[in-house]
């Protein structure tokens, strides 16, 4: 089966800011050198709890593994059975359970050669140091097995040693990676840096009969609703415990006539009972804040759907609006679907020019602002 690489965001939920600062510690392998036992899998193992209140349903994760909700773990084990091992996960400091399962794939592939000229630790054998970029000297991986999910036994790692970084290669077959996209799964995208991999005729019959079989077994073809009773709930008791008296009352009316679309029902209750409010450490990173805006202060041009010439299909496919500003240059936007009361929401990344789905709707975001951080009126 032709095989390709896969790519999704740096902010991980196994990691305290991005991929170089795991939370989940690995033991030493070697006793000179010290480096990791990069197959050990630690229990329980940790989460971020505000990152996995992601929309997605698969996630990178350290050292090839990656993350998956039940729907994706589900078709995991019907179409690529045995290939790949699942770990339940938790809150970070708690036994709590999340709705994240680890995917640990069973097989392994070498992918590259690194430069002799690397100084390498006489017990054990492995490099200082063995950068993808400019250290690898051979590539040993034709892009083709036997397997659907692999992981690179070859690791990477900042070019002045692995003790900075140090990462591993997750790959997909070209088929199971057109079905989960079929499927509507977010969170995961090919990488490459040219054009992207097209299913041929056999890999479009396969994921023809896959989806006819998952109908079958009654496995959802699509995602989740968009608002959960349980984010019903939480939101109706967090705008009791933070309505006050706002000096103007909104014609909301007059402002969707203005604006051209029609405002999310979460957000115009938010607005109309809090008004605009301001969250600090929002995701547990120190100095991201986050400010909801009014309807008034929405910018409803910069991030209309192709309006920002990304890269990626998926970014430009989002039709956004933006209702908060951040510290940094980033934003929060909805994703103003027609037919829809409620919006998706995404981050939107200045410095990458791309989108990554946030949450499922605006209640869902302003509790994942609150997983952690502070409010301030």
């Amino acid at each position: 089966m032709r095989c390709l690489k896969v790519c999704g965001s740096d902010d991980r939920m196994d990691c305290a800011v991005m991929f170089y600062d795991p939370i989940n510690t690995l033991p030493k392998m070697c006793a000179t050198c010290g480096f990791p036992d990069l197959d050990h899998i630690p229990q329980p193992y940790f989460l971020v709890k505000s990152r996995t209140m992601s929309p997605n349903e698969m996630a990178m994760a350290e050292n090839g593994h990656f993350f998956v909700r039940d729907r994706v773990r589900r078709v995991l084990e019907l179409f690529a059975p045995g290939e790949c091992e699942f770990h339940q996960t938790c809150f970070r400091g708690t036994a709590q359970q999340t709705p994240w399962m680890l995917a640990v794939p069973k097989n392994q592939v070498a992918t590259a050669k690194v430069d002799p000229a690397i100084r390498r630790c006489k017990t054990c054998g492995e490099p200082s140091s063995a950068h993808p970029g400019s250290q690898f000297m051979e590539c040993l991986f034709a892009r083709e097995a036997e397997h659907h999910v692999l992981k690179s036994a070859t690791w990477g790692s900042c070019v002045n040693g692995w003790g900075q970084w140090i990462s591993r290669d997750l790959f997909l077959s070209v088929r199971l990676f057109h079905l989960l996209k079929k499927l509507r799964v977010k969170g995961f995208d090919e990488a490459t840096c040219g054009t992207r991999t097209k299913p041929n005729k056999d890999e479009t019959v396969w994921v023809a009969e896959c989806l006819r079989v998952l109908e079958s077994q009654g496995i959802p073809l699509r995602p989740a609703g968009t608002m959960s009773d349980e984010d019903g709930k939480w939101f109706r008791e967090f705008l009791n415990g933070h309505s006050r008296d706002l000096p103007d009352k909104l014609d909301i009316k007059l402002i969707e006539k203005r604006l051209r679309f029609k405002l999310p029902k979460a957000y115009v209750e938010f607005i109309e009972k809090v008004g605009p409010l301001s969250f600090e450490n929002v995701d547990d990173e120190e100095g991201f804040a986050v400010e909801i805006l009014s309807p008034e202060d929405l910018d409803t041009g910069g991030y209309r759907a192709g309006a920002l010439e990304a890269d990626d299909d998926e970014t430009n496919a989002v039709d956004g609006v933006m209702f908060a500003t951040t510290g940094h240059g980033d934003c929060f936007c909805f994703d103003v679907q027609k037919g829809k009361k409620e919006y998706a929401i995404y981050l939107y990344k200045h410095e990458l020019n791309c989108f990554e789905p946030y949450a499922e709707n605006f209640a869902a975001c302003i509790r994942r602002f609150t997983a952690v951080a502070s409010s301030r009126l």
